[in-house]
C-alpha cells in the first residue's frame, strides 16, 4: 500500500495525453492541406510557392506519419499504469 502525498499522477497523464491529442491534430490537418492544396495556395509558414500548382507529398506523408505517432503516444499515455497504481 501506498500513500500519495503529491497531485495525482493520473491528473498529469491526462494532460500529456491532451497535448499528444492536440499536437497530433494539427498534424494530421497539416498533412491533408499539404496533399490537398497545391503549393501556390499555402500560407507561408506551410512552404507557400509562388506560381506553382504541383503539391508537396513527401511533406504530406511526413505530417501524416508524426500525426499518428503523436496519437499513438497520447494513447499509450492513457492506458500506462506504473507498477504502483497496479495494485
Amino acid at each position: 500500500m501506498t500513500t500519495a502525498t503529491g497531485p495525482n499522477p493520473a491528473t498529469g497523464r491526462t494532460v500529456i495525453a491532451a497535448v499528444f491529442a492536440i499536437l497530433a491534430v494539427v498534424f494530421v490537418v497539416a498533412g491533408i492541406a499539404f496533399a490537398v492544396l497545391p503549393a501556390n495556395s499555402l500560407p507561408g509558414f506551410l512552404g507557400h510557392l509562388d506560381g506553382s500548382t504541383g503539391h508537396h507529398p513527401l511533406r504530406a506523408v511526413g505530417s501524416l506519419l508524426v500525426g499518428v505517432v503523436f496519437a499513438v503516444a497520447a494513447w499509450f499515455s492513457l492506458r500506462y499504469k506504473s507498477p504502483e497504481e497496479e495494485d
